[in-house]
């Protein structure tokens, strides 16, 4: 896990403007529709939702979303663009040179 404080648990649901993301089932909704998402985009969704009062490293996210693992920094850019396109483009800004911040 990382180094970073203890974040606050995410409650059941979250509601942001377009959508709504149900944590004990693991859905996304958008406009009111479930999306197909995939579990990784899931899990990086719920790291910036839980973290969103910061900027996020792309370390930190990678060691949340893919633990014990090696992995390239492009999965993380690929999964940040799906969300983007899912949700829209001012949902999860990049910082650069420091991370990602979740912004809805």
């Amino acid at each position: 896990m990382s180094s970073e404080p203890d974040t606050p648990p995410l409650p059941k649901t979250v509601h942001y403007k377009t959508f709504e993301l149900q944590a004990l089932s693991r859905r996304l909704l958008v406009r009111g529709r479930p999306v197909q998402i995939g579990a990784r985009a899931f899990d990086l969704l719920v790291a910036l939702i839980e973290r969103s009062d910061r900027v996020v490293t792309k370390h930190e996210l990678l060691d949340v979303v893919w633990p014990n693992l090696v992995v390239e920094e492009n999965n993380l850019q690929v999964h940040i663009h799906a969300l983007r396109k899912l949700l829209g483009p001012q949902t999860i800004t990049t910082i650069p040179g420091r991370g990602y911040r979740f912004t809805a």
